[in-house]
């Protein structure tokens, strides 16, 4: 699936944590999450949410 330019999904391992860039709004998400592949789902929903067509 392509993402937008400038969208970005980056999965902190340390802290089990995802951060966000879609549309110029870049948020922090705590989690924990289980693991990169968790976050990443989590990440591209919120997306979704927000207009993001895959």
């Amino acid at each position: 699936m392509a993402y937008e330019p400038d969208m970005a999904i980056v999965f902190n391992s340390v802290a089990k944590a995802v951060i966000v860039s879609f549309r110029g709004v870049t948020i922090y998400m705590p989690g924990p999450y289980a693991d990169r592949k968790a976050a990443v789902l989590t990440a591209e929903e919120h997306c979704r949410r927000l207009g993001w067509r895959d």
